[in-house]
């Protein structure tokens, strides 16, 4: 920095040298391959640990069928009781409406709407002009049968 331009100038004019890398850096490190030849070898067959395999696969299963026939009851249960709710709900819609639609017919056969819709053809009929049925032999409710 104190030396300005002079030292800058002959900085340049030096040769660096040659400062790359050797194509492969540690080469002095050699790896040896060795070929092995597994042609000759003969597969030893281990029956227990076949046996020990099968019986964990086995104990697995079986804890898992174990697992779900506990937990069945309990999910039937809680489905069971999750469309109870949904068919109260249902009910209370359709009661509702029920009571909606009979309020109608009541509010479409009353007396005022009758001689409304009639006009001047609507005559009420006196009391000894109505007749009043007597109920059917085969209903429950009949008097016949006291």
């Amino acid at each position: 920095m104190t030396a300005g331009r002079e030292a800058g100038e002959t900085l340049r004019r030096q040769d660096g040298g040659d400062c790359r890398l050797r194509p492969l850096p540690k080469e002095e490190i050699y790896v040896y391959v060795k070929a092995i030849d597994n042609t000759r070898l003969v597969r030893v067959v281990d029956g227990k640990d076949w046996a020990a395999s099968a019986g964990v696969a086995g104990s697995v299963v079986v804890a898992s069928l174990l697992l779900i026939v506990q937990l069945l009851p309990g999910a039937v249960s809680l489905l069971a009781s999750h469309k109870m709710e949904q068919l109260k709900k249902e009910r209370a819609v359709l009661v509702n409406e029920l009571r909606e639609l009979r309020s109608k017919e009541a509010a479409l056969k009353s007396p005022e709407k009758l001689e409304e819709y009639a006009g001047d053809r609507f005559v009420t009929p006196a009391a000894a002009a109505v007749i009043f049925a007597p109920p059917a032999q085969g209903t429950v409710a009949s008097l016949g049968k006291r």
